[in-house]
């Protein structure tokens, strides 16, 4: 009997399944959506992620161009850095904190007033912790067998619509760029954290967040710097906030006890190649920078690969950052610092982290 699940684990399998050869957008489009039909009943998207129709892929394509476009000119980014800055000091206002409840409270609103054109003032930081969490309830909720009502969801749209009352469904927005930076700055707060390289790098990059300062890397004192953009490409790789790749297999009635039913994409485990240098385990953003062989960012596949790429995908990482460095800019052990817990979370497992207010 034929396994209904098959995992690739390989560099060349992942890209393949992710990109595969002369098929046509419907085909990849039909390919992506069945899987994802969890999300329509547990977070209500209608997006391109849920559906296989090219012109909705078209339309919200489109629609996050304008948006990404729109916050990476020079002015639009500097106000994105701005609310970024606001948003950390907003919801820094108790003794000790909730590490991931903070994180993903900062990353929902400084997607909804920098992307999406929120007044800061109207996000009331119990609302939006509501919306976080429910968030990533639902999210996991919709993987198990567990029956999903419909008043949350109604209670997450009740406070979305009234902070983005001019889009339809603005969670097919809200959704891929939350629930992707929350868990990157989370984790690259962690590491910067705990050296002072990486610290030194985001604090710099805090006081002037240009396209240059992302990349620069430093030689001086003690040993070499990495850039931002290597230290955030190592967490993507070590820690690729999606980790699995779902695709349906489509095939005719007759050859459907011959074929798996679902091919799996395990980026998580294709990251942790020899393709991207020796102890693949450890965490070190050095390897971005080891000779012209290093792997580059757009080797890694935690924004997928391919036509379907997300369409955030270069942006995505400095928006990130920039979380992440106005995060560190406060964990000064002064004024506040970082207490660890076990181990590093993914979207659940952040037991014990928090916020501490020295």
């Amino acid at each position: 009997m034929t396994p209904r699940t098959r995992i690739h684990t390989s560099v060349s399998a992942v890209r393949t399944l992710l990109s595969p050869p002369d098929i046509p957008i419907s085909a990849l489009l039909r390919a992506r959506s069945i899987p994802n039909q969890r999300l329509v009943k547990a977070l209500g998207i209608s997006s391109t992620f849920v559906s296989d129709d090219p012109s909705v892929h078209d339309n919200f394509t489109r629609e996050a161009k304008v948006l990404i476009t729109a916050v990476s000119a020079k002015d639009g980014w500097s106000r994105l850095v701005d609310v970024a800055e606001t948003c950390v000091d907003k919801f820094l206002d108790a003794k000790s904190l909730d590490y991931a409840t903070f994180v993903q409270s900062v990353t929902l609103s400084v997607v909804l007033a920098g992307l999406l054109g929120t007044d800061i003032d109207d996000l009331d930081p119990v609302d939006v912790a509501f919306v976080t969490k429910a968030i990533n309830d639902r999210w996991a909720q919709s993987k198990s067998s567990t029956a999903l009502t419909t008043e949350v969801l109604n209670n997450i749209n009740h406070h979305i619509i009234r902070w983005v009352p001019d889009r339809t469904n603005p969670l097919n927005l809200i959704i891929p760029a939350y629930e992707t930076m929350w868990r990157v700055a989370a984790t690259a707060v962690v590491y910067s954290n705990r050296d002072c390289l990486l610290r030194d790098a985001f604090i710099s990059y805090n006081e002037n967040p240009t396209d240059d300062q992302f990349r620069a890397r430093a030689n001086e004192g003690t040993g070499a710097q990495p850039s931002v953009e290597a230290i955030v490409s190592e967490v993507l790789r070590l820690h690729p906030p999606t980790r699995h790749i779902t695709r349906a297999v489509v095939a005719p009635w007759w050859k459907r006890p011959f074929v798996p039913s679902v091919d799996v994409a395990d980026v998580e485990e294709a990251q942790k190649s020899l393709l991207f240098g020796s102890d693949p385990e450890s965490f070190n953003p050095m390897r971005f920078h080891a000779s012209h062989s290093a792997p580059k960012r757009d080797q890694l596949y935690a924004f997928g690969h391919g036509k379907l790429k997300c369409v955030a995908a270069s942006w995505a990482p400095p928006a990130a950052a920039v979380i992440t460095a106005k995060i560190m800019a406060k964990l000064d052990d002064v004024t506040f610092k970082l207490q660890e817990g076990p181990r590093i979370g993914k979207r659940e497992g952040w037991d014990g982290w928090s916020i501490e207010r020295v």
